[in-house]
Parts: structure tokens; sequence; C-alpha cells
């Protein structure tokens, strides 16, 4: 018997896996990694943190494992860059999250060309994205600047940095799906788009090169490993129950919360949700529409933050079920993703202050299932849905799946807790093989009547909009 090593790199946590030919998890590994929110906007990690608790991860699941393994797969959350030297893969700067939206006074300059942007990429003008974060690098990182100076620049995505280290030949390598986050990569021809590259000022020579999801990428130090998937968390979720079928959206609630859903083709329509890439090899390429909510496990950390309580998890489900009109909370956590995309604004409860922890942690929760309902919508708007696939940490909550099934009218339907990501890039691995092994479900939410609530999500959708 055979088995698939996925490495798993989130926000939290680095995981190495080890699958089964049919998607079994066989055993896991997994080391935690620091988010330093220094502020709203500038929100950093150790990318040789990172890169330690991949290397430990991985050892440690192979020294207690004899299986055979045909093939790898790595995952990374997307859309967080950092600079490093070419000559030694040291690092430059801190890696710049996701989450970071430092550059967003910077990238006002670019809202006449936002139209044209979203035509060449499919994304909207967003400090979230990698170009106004590799942009302020280059013009405000003195490290940085020297290194272009003396030709021993790279830059790129997390994914990139990562490869040049656990890839046998240090290659400077990047994925379709993390190229395009970038907001510099044309979503139909594949490559980086000269045009955007001169308008933010962002030299190719120090990018890395683009290839499919799908390819032969290496082999990885030590192992001798043969590498054959790199995509972002969010695209190898999307399949971690093999074939997707049509009707079906799929919602990831992790760090943060993104909606998806497959299109065969990118459509050059305006919309306030974002087109991407759900997997590409050397001859084909599948598009996505996507949603994306920045607060939902980040929010809760926020709030950790500010008014600690012990085994928060726990305590949720039952605070969701008994409270039933909580404060509304204004949830711009990380910035506000689809559909309003505004960055600075600080998060606020609305009304009296004087609030019990409890109701706060619930309107915070409340307040994903809104941020997701408003998705939700404008997905519906494209694409008759017929029920909604729900994965992730969040997921576990019975009270937030019964609030986005009441709000939207659809089922949503829960599946046992299954690391979503990586058995999704396991299964892209394996070639997309259809036999792949059925997850059941493991509790459907029906829609209610739920008047209060709807009257409360209409009423947040006001304060939202008056905010903005």
């Amino acid at each position: 018997m055979t088995s698939i090593l996925v490495i798993d790199q989130g926000t939290h946590a680095s995981k190495a896996m080890l699958f089964s030919a049919s998607g079994e998890l066989i055993d896991q590994a997994a080391e935690p990694v620091h988010l330093n929110r220094i502020d709203h906007e500038h929100i950093e990690q150790n990318p040789q943190q990172i890169l330690h608790s991949i290397k430990h991860a991985v050892t440690t699941l192979l020294a207690r494992n004899s299986t055979p393994i045909s093939q790898a797969a790595l995952t990374t959350q997307r859309s967080t860059v950092l600079a490093w030297r070419r000559s030694n893969g040291k690092p430059l700067s801190q890696a710049l999250s996701w989450q970071d939206s430092r550059s967003s006074n910077e990238l006002k300059q670019f809202a006449p060309k936002k139209e044209l942007i979203q035509r060449i990429t499919g994304l909207p003008l967003s400090p979230h994205y990698g170009a106004g974060k590799l942009r302020w690098l280059l013009q405000h990182d003195m490290h940085v600047q020297h290194a272009l100076k003396s030709d021993d620049l790279y830059i790129g995505p997390l994914v990139s940095y990562l490869l040049y280290h656990l890839l046998q030949d240090s290659a400077h390598l990047v994925d379709h799906s993390n190229a395009h986050r970038t907001l510099l990569m044309d979503i139909e021809k594949l490559n980086w788009s000269q045009q955007l590259l001169k308008l933010f000022a962002v030299p190719d020579c120090c990018l890395p090169k683009i290839k499919p999801v799908k390819d032969n990428w290496g082999t990885l130090q030590g192992s001798g490993i043969p590498l054959q998937v790199v995509c972002g968390d969010q695209n190898a979720a999307l399949y971690s129950r093999g074939p997707i079928h049509d009707g079906v959206a799929t919602i990831n609630i992790g760090t943060g919360a993104f909606i998806l859903m497959p299109q065969q083709a990118f459509h050059h329509h305006s919309t306030a949700l974002l087109q991407g890439i759900a997997v590409s090899d050397a001859t084909n390429c599948q598009y996505l529409v996507e949603g994306t909510v920045n607060g939902a496990g980040a929010a809760l950390s926020w709030a950790q933050h500010k008014w600690p309580v012990d085994n928060l998890f726990a305590k949720l489900d039952k605070w969701l079920s008994t409270i039933h009109s909580p404060p509304l909370f204004i949830n711009t956590v990380g910035g506000i993703g689809s559909p309003w995309w505004q960055t600075g604004l600080a998060p606020r409860f609305i009304g009296p202050q004087d609030i019990p922890v409890e109701n706060r942690y619930a309107a915070i929760i409340e307040s994903i299932a809104f941020l997701l309902q408003h998705n939700i919508e404008r997905l519906q708007q494209l694409q008759k849905l017929e029920s909604i696939q729900v994965s992730g940490g969040l997921s576990r909550l019975n009270g937030l799946c019964q609030k986005l099934a009441d709000l939207s009218g659809l089922d949503i339907v829960r599946f046992k807790e299954i690391e979503a990501t990586a058995r999704g890039a396991a299964w892209l691995a394996l070639d997309q093989p259809q036999d792949w092994a059925a997850v059941q479900p493991e509790r459907k939410f029906h829609p209610g009547k739920q008047v209060n609530l709807k009257q409360r999500y209409e009423l947040f959708t006001k304060e939202l909009n008056l905010s903005l």
C-alpha cells in the first residue's frame, strides 16, 4: 500500500499528513506558528518559523510511518508574501500576511485603474493581495532595496519561499493559484501581466516562474518524494470530497471564511465577487468564483486578546443557542472582503458598550453568518444553488451552521472533520480519481423561519453600509 504526503501550511499551524490512495487519513503531525498582529493593518509572520515548523512536522510524521509514499502535495495560505536573498534563501523581510493591509493608502492612487486590474486578473483592487505588499517592500524596506541593486533579490508568495527551501534544486517557482493572488497575473494568459508589473513597479526578474497546479515540481529535500501538486489552501479544500456536483457551493471557515464554486471559463462580467484558478495542469485550467470574509476565526482571535475566555470553543454553541438577540457587531477584522472590499475601519459593537462577554462572542459569530450571507446572495445571482457544503474549524459550531441555513434558505451540509484542505490536495495529487472514497454527511441543517434573525441581518446591513 502506498500513501500520499500532504503538507498544509496555514495561518496558525503547519501540518504534515498521510492519506491512503482511497482518501483515508492515515496519520498527521502539526506544529503551531505565530501570527503577529501589530495593529489592524500590519500583520506579519516569521518565515523561518513557518519553514522550520513544516520541516519538523514532516520529520515527525515520516519517523513514525514506514508506509511507502508515492508522491506529495503542498498547500499554503494565499496572498502572504515576502522577500528573500536569491543567493542563500535568507529572508529579507517578515512574511506579510494575507490579512495585512498596510498598503491600503498607497493603493488609492491606482483606483482609476481598478476596472483594468479586475479585467486582467479577475480580482478587485485590494491591499490584501500581493501587489500592494510587494510594492511596499520594494519602496520601504532598505534590505530589499539593497538586494535588488546587487541582483540578489527574490520576491513572491510564501509558497515560493517554501519551495526554494523544500525542493532539492532550490528553484524559484509558484503555481497558478498562488500567483493569481498577487494581483499581477493575467488570469487568461496564465502568466505575469507586463502591464500590471509596470503599473505597480514590480520587477519581473525577481518574481518566480509560474507553473500549473498539477505538475512535476521536483523532489523534496531529504526524502526524494516527488512533489506533484502545489496550490492555495482554499483551492484544495474545494476538492476535499472529490468530484464537485453542479449547484453545490463550498464554504471553508477557518481564520477567514471563503465560499467557492467552480466555473468552466473566466467570464468578463462585472461582479463584486472574485474569479480565480481552481486547478490547472499542462493542458487545462478550471476557474472558480469566490467570496471572501476576512474576519472568521481571526475575529475570535481578535476578541480573545480583548476579552479572554478559557476553553472558548466549547462554550460558543451554548451561547449561540441561548442568546437570541446579541448586539450587532460590525466585523471589519482584517478588513471587509467581498462584496465591499474596504479596509481601514476598526471593528465595533453597535449600541451600549457594557456588553456581557458571552453576548460579544455570540454577536461575532452572527456577524460571520451575516457576511457570508451577502456572498451567498451574490453567488446566487450568477448561478442557482441547491445546497452548501461546509468545512473548517468553525463549521463545527451548530449555531453558526443553522444561522447560515436560516438566512440562505438552503440546506447546509456538514461532513465529518476530514482535514478538507489536505484531503483535497491528496485527491488532486492522485489525478482526481472518480472513485474517491465518499465522505458521508455528519449533519444537515435545514432552513427555518427565523424572522428575528433576518430582521437583524437587515439592520446589520444598514449599519455596515453606513460605516462604509
